[in-house]
């Protein structure tokens, strides 16, 4: 099972992840699973400004983490959002983000239009 294929919604100035899980069994074939918000300490995440979502293996705990873009188009300095999964692999869930960060500060990408 994959989880990788994620949609995200713009709705003025906020954007709301969800995600579809993705099935290929054996016989090839693709079935797509209901759409789920997606949620981190029970909570739905929203970002300010375009988002995009990504699963990444980043604390090398052999777990998709989830890493978003914030920001950027206008709305604030474009920051990355950082989720670590505290779940599982087939079930995973997602702990309050932090900033991803070099030598101490958060990266930040200002916006180019």
């Amino acid at each position: 099972m994959n989880y990788a294929t994620q949609k995200f919604c713009t709705a003025g100035l906020l954007t709301i992840v969800s995600l579809f899980v993705i099935s290929i069994p054996a016989a090839a074939q693709l079935f797509l699973g209901p759409e789920e918000l997606v949620r981190a300490n029970d909570i739905d995440i929203q970002v300010p400004g375009y988002s995009v979502p990504s699963f990444v293996f980043w604390d090398g705990d052999n777990l998709r983490d989830l890493v978003i873009g914030e920001g950027g188009g206008g709305v604030s300095e474009g920051k990355v959002r950082v989720y670590l999964n505290i779940g599982s692999s087939s079930i995973p869930q997602f702990s309050t983000y932090f900033y991803a960060q070099s030598d101490g500060a958060d990266l930040v990408s200002l916006g180019g239009g």
